[in-house]
């Protein structure tokens, strides 16, 4: 079986993938930002689920606006496991309204979470991947790059910039 480690896991479609690997077999890293803030009852519902359910999911501090929390989360995950075999680039936010309504900050912080958190996370985890000559990266995308709806012209952005991160690492 494999340690995985999810960006993004509180909720939504990281949090189901975490339990769903996990029930698999999976040692699951459950990674999201401010465990002891705005993520502790979701951090708390993820630890009561792996008991319940005697399956290995564990939560990990992450911020993927961070280098450091990056770096601090793998060096967990590499020292309670001893490797990491998959990363799911899951974490994502979005900003809805008319593009001229955002400021530049607000892109930026698009980009920052949805594109530059990936490559930080990356930083973090392939040395050890490259090192083992194993490992997989999985990016969950979007298909809004293909089709955009109104009012999400700074996520779209944010969006295609993640999936060319994905192309090319």
């Amino acid at each position: 079986m494999s340690i995985i480690l999810i960006t993004g896991a509180a909720t939504g479609i990281g949090r189901v993938t975490a339990e769903r690997l996990a029930a698999d077999g999976h040692t699951v890293y459950a990674s999201m930002r401010d465990l002891d803030g705005r993520n502790r009852e979701h951090a708390e519902e993820a630890r009561a689920h792996a008991r319940r359910e005697h399956v290995e999911l564990r939560v990990v501090e992450l911020d993927v606006t961070s280098q450091d929390s990056a770096d601090a989360a793998v060096a967990t995950v590499l020292r309670e496991a001893g490797q990491l075999d998959v990363v799911v680039h899951n974490a994502g936010h979005l900003y809805v309204g008319y593009v001229e309504a955002f400021t530049a900050e607000d892109i930026a912080h698009l980009l920052d979470v949805n594109a530059l958190g990936v490559q930080r996370v990356n930083r973090a985890a392939l040395p050890h991947m490259r090192e083992r000559r194993s490992g997989t990266l999985l990016y969950i995308g979007s298909t809004i790059i293909v089709s955009t709806p109104p009012f999400l012209g700074p996520y779209v952005a944010s969006k295609a910039a993640f999936d060319a991160l994905a192309v090319v690492t």
